[in-house]
């Protein structure tokens, strides 16, 4: 990995954006067909476009990613560009970065959640055998442009999926100024760059996750197993927003946090607009049911790690797990339903 990318000089914001003169672009079809005078045009250049979503990012569609590369005689140093969202980046990105042992990259996010999160820091991967993210690698791109017309054409659905990612960074770290939750439409470009610089900022200081850069999971260890127990009917923001709601609770509940500051963090969590048709899921589900799914990328000496609110302070902890709920998990690990 080329941590050297892992900087906030990386990341430019973008009030116009051309069409690229050289490599190989991968791009969202949506995005796309929103912009045709950015994509199709008398010069362009071998362009592969994707399906977005997370039931796309796939093994299948991985390998359309690796044929379109190959077909093309994509070298090392060529540059892909890549055009999308979070689902479109961290797909495309994962294969890239093992095409010939990783080409080189450029991200142009096109939605608020990529722009302030997925696209940031260097994660990639697709989901497999029903788990989100089970394979992928860490490697941050070379440039990221930030464009912020994008959002112009966004579904407010879509930018609240953002919104969830800003409101758990602004729980992480109070300097971050928070848009209004009740009124959902394209926020600041300067507020956009200022939380696309402070992750990258945290992933800097810990490329390979292995430290305090697992602060920024707070919520995902809920979060993805409902998005996966869902089959993704849940959308990733909305999640998340669940995921750290469950997270605040176990903390009281487990007597880490006073019953003053549950209600601070209820309240600061309850600005987010969640859909009724999530809270009804949730309210449907035992959280003994997506276990398989929370221990999926976690370690396997039974325990859990969660990031947790613990005496007003967001950290993590290790949760041992029975041994057979344990063995449960690794059966259903190599025989997913």
């Amino acid at each position: 990995m080329h941590e050297e990318y892992l900087n906030i000089e990386r990341i430019s914001l973008k009030h116009e954006i051309s069409y690229p003169q050289t490599g190989l672009v991968i791009a969202d079809e949506k995005v796309a067909k929103l912009y045709p005078d950015l994509f199709f045009t008398d010069a362009s250049l071998p362009t592969l476009y994707l399906r977005a979503g997370e039931r796309q990012k796939s093994w299948n569609q991985c390998l359309k990613v690796y044929d379109f590369l190959a077909e093309h005689q994509a070298s090392r140093e060529d540059i892909i560009h890549v055009f999308g969202g979070g689902t479109v980046c961290d797909l495309a990105a994962f294969a890239i970065s093992t095409f010939k042992r990783g080409c080189r990259l450029y991200l142009y996010p096109s939605t608020l959640l990529a722009m302030v999160d997925a696209a940031i820091g260097g994660k990639t991967g697709i989901n497999y055998l029903g788990f989100k993210n089970y394979i992928g690698s860490f490697y941050p791109a070379e440039r990221i442009f930030i464009y912020p017309p994008f959002l112009q054409s966004l579904a407010t659905a879509e930018l609240r999926q953002g919104y969830a990612e800003m409101l758990k960074c602004s729980m992480l770290n109070e300097d971050l100024l928070l848009p209004e939750l009740d009124r959902i439409f394209p926020p600041r470009d300067q507020l956009i760059l200022d939380y696309a610089r402070y992750k990258m900022g945290i992933c800097a200081q810990d490329p390979y996750d292995n430290n305090q850069r697992q602060l920024l999971n707070f919520g995902h260890t809920f979060g993805h197993a409902l998005e996966s127990f869902s089959n993704y009917k849940i959308k990733h923001g909305d999640a998340i927003v669940l995921g750290m709601y469950i997270a605040c609770e176990y903390s009281f509940v487990e007597e880490l946090s006073s019953a003053e500051e549950w209600e601070q963090y209820r309240d600061w969590i309850s600005q987010y607009p969640i859909p009724k048709a999530a809270l009804s899921f949730l309210s449907d589900t035992a959280l003994s049911d997506m276990l398989p799914q929370m221990l999926q990328d976690k370690k396997w000496d039974n325990q859990l790690r969660l990031v947790v609110p613990v005496h007003g302070e967001i950290k993590i902890i290790e949760v041992e797990i029975q041994a057979d709920q344990a063995d449960k998990q690794r059966k259903n690990n190599a025989h997913p339903a």
